[in-house]
């Protein structure tokens, strides 16, 4: 059974900020930063993902979405939240499929459950992506960026670039 995973951008970046203690000075950054962690994340768990980010606040804003690497990224119109888009989503996706939402919000959440998908809480993606050493704990102070182990010290050139393809799912 297909996995579909939606997930709502913000929820997820302003709660990965509180958590490592950082203010969100460039939120341009943060949505490139998530979408390359779920590029990642979807390429290992085997997951069609949707990443939705709201545009209720911005005037004139339309519908957008566009596919980047694995995933699809979507930028919800004027006046419209990221929950209501996904609460939308969820209902019309088919029963065939196995639907999980990434979101903290519960009334969404419930939402969700009703229309028989799945919840999982913003906390826990952030916890699973640094299980699957997607995104890295805070380095400690005594430890420099050479002190790492990474698998580009091990792969040759051609797995590497192998690997880079995979990951962009080209």
């Amino acid at each position: 059974m297909k996995t579909i995973l939606i997930v709502d951008g913000y929820n997820v970046i302003h709660l990965k900020a509180e958590i490592e203690g950082q203010k969100i000075e460039n939120l341009e950054k943060k949505r490139e930063e998530l979408i390359e962690l779920l590029n990642s994340y979807a390429g290992y768990k085997g997951y069609e993902t949707i990443l939705v980010f709201d545009a209720w606040k911005q005037a004139g804003r339309q519908v957008h979405e566009e596919t980047r690497g694995q995933i699809q990224v979507v930028y919800t119109e004027k006046d419209q939240t990221a929950d209501s888009y996904i609460e939308k989503r969820v209902f019309e996706l088919p029963r065939l499929y196995r639907v999980i939402v990434v979101t903290s919000d519960y009334s969404v959440q419930r939402q969700v459950l009703a229309n028989g998908g799945e919840r999982m809480p913003s906390r826990e993606l952030i916890e699973d992506l640094l299980r699957q050493s997607i995104i890295q704990p805070k380095k400690s102070q005594n430890k420099t960026q050479n002190d790492q182990n990474k698998i580009v010290d091990y792969l040759d050139e051609d797995a590497l670039e192998k690997m880079k393809t995979l990951r962009k799912g080209e």
